[in-house]
């Protein structure tokens, strides 16, 4: 039999014809449908002919061929014993499967990929998961798994042990020194190496899992707060926080910068690098701090009341803002704070208040003041950010955005913040 196969194989045109038989059945699923023969010859058509029990007149004036027809003619021949596909897989010398069972083949190979991962890494599980998904984000990692399994596999496990080993919570590590201190290189996690991309993945993962992030980031400003949310520093002078009327302490004692600027109402922009230098920050007086979203707001109720400890964070919560909080937080502060009533700054809000439970306070963040400041910009696309809102005060204000659909900006609400100022500060007394 294996001499007949040869001699089939060499027949003129048989390759060629098996070849689209195996595209069709791969196609289908199964024996059926008919392949064109307008690109085969005279002598291709003849040996085709033989076999097929026909004339080639008959083939060439058809200009096709059915599949099941041609697996039927084989009955009375030498090949009888065989199916088609069987007969196809003899000449052709593969194993042949259809596009479905192939992908069904994969699927069970990717599967088991993820479990190998999930076996001897379970603590990364919503990572792992993630990839699972196959959503764009992780097109990269599956181009990878194409190209070599194996390579992408011990990647994978670097990554994740990387990750497990993050500076520890309020402790801050620049790049390089970490990458050097997990893998002896300094450069294995550049965001340009796949390795960095990984490990970009990794982090985005872990805080889309926690609800910090919606998207893998996309702009630098966007990449340093990924990293530093982490406790990595690629750059520690981009990330500021401007602040008034607040002391601090290093290891040498009382920080005279913030000491001068405190005494004489100086407004600063403090950068992340300086505030990794400090061991405490504390209100000049009193336990409570202002903290505004908008510069052009911040800026006014600093010159309204002029010695009251505020911060402005400038739109997002970002690095140097959260590290100058828990000093303050530990320091026993409430945070009283006022941001735009639109879906971004209410779920400002609620992060701010699960960091710190039982020490912040929503100031103007209320549907009265959401009425006060209605805009006409649409919202709606934007509403499914108040998802993550779960505090019942900002759940109201939540409510209503929903009904309207429309955002409420901080500078309606200026003259009132000042005023609320004034009374707790100038006065001490609760408005």
């Amino acid at each position: 039999m294996k001499d007949a196969i040869d001699l089939l194989r060499k027949e003129p045109g048989m390759l060629k014809l098996f070849h689209l038989f195996k595209e069709k059945y791969r196609s289908l699923g199964h024996i059926g449908g008919t392949v064109s023969l307008s690109g085969f010859t005279r002598t291709e058509l003849e040996a085709i002919a033989g076999l097929a029990g026909t004339s080639p007149d008959l083939l060439r004036e058809k200009n096709k061929i059915s599949l099941r027809a041609f697996e039927k003619a084989l009955a009375p021949t030498v090949f009888g014993k065989y199916t088609l596909v069987e007969l196809l897989e003899a000449v052709l010398k593969e194993r042949i499967f259809s596009k479905a069972e192939e992908e069904e083949i994969e699927k069970k190979k990717e599967e088991q990929f993820l479990a190998r991962l999930t076996e001897t890494m379970p603590d990364g599980n919503g990572w792992w998961r993630r990839i699972a998904s196959k959503t764009a984000d992780t097109r990269f990692i599956w181009h990878a798994y194409k190209q070599d399994p194996d390579t992408l596999s011990a990647q994978l496990k670097m990554v994740w042990k990387a990750f497990t080993m993050l500076p520890e919570e309020g402790k801050y590590e620049r790049i390089p020194f970490y990458s050097q201190r997990i893998t002896g290189n300094p450069h294995f996690f550049d965001q340009t190496r796949f390795a960095g991309k990984l490990f970009i993945h990794c982090l985005f993962t872990d805080q889309w899992l926690k609800g910090l992030i919606e998207e893998v980031p996309k702009t630098t400003e966007e990449l340093n707060e990924l990293y530093a949310n982490a406790g990595l520093m690629r750059d520690d002078l981009w990330s500021f926080v401007t602040c008034r009327a607040f002391l601090a302490e290093t290891e040498n004692g009382l920080h005279p910068v913030w000491r001068e600027a405190a005494a004489t109402g100086t407004v600063m922009n403090v950068p992340v690098k300086e505030l990794l230098q400090l061991t405490n920050i504390w209100p000049r007086a009193g336990k409570k701090v202002w903290i505004i979203e908008n510069s052009g707001v911040a800026s006014a109720v600093l010159d309204a009341v002029s010695d009251a400890p505020v911060i402005c964070t400038h739109g997002q919560f970002r690095t140097a803002a959260w590290i100058m909080l828990q000093h303050l937080a530990k320091n026993g502060c409430t945070f009283y704070y006022s941001g735009d009533l639109d879906p971004e700054g209410v779920v400002m809000a609620e992060r701010l208040s699960s960091r710190f439970p039982g020490q912040t306070v929503f100031w103007r963040m209320d549907p009265d003041a959401y009425f006060l400041t209605l805009s006409e910009e649409d919202i709606s696309t934007r509403l499914s950010k108040l998802d993550a809102v779960q505090s019942p005060e900002l759940l109201l204000v939540a409510n209503e955005m929903r009904l309207k659909k429309k955002a409420g900006y901080q500078e309606g609400l200026a003259d009132l913040l000042i005023e609320d100022l004034k009374k707790r500060w100038l006065s001490g007394k609760e408005a």
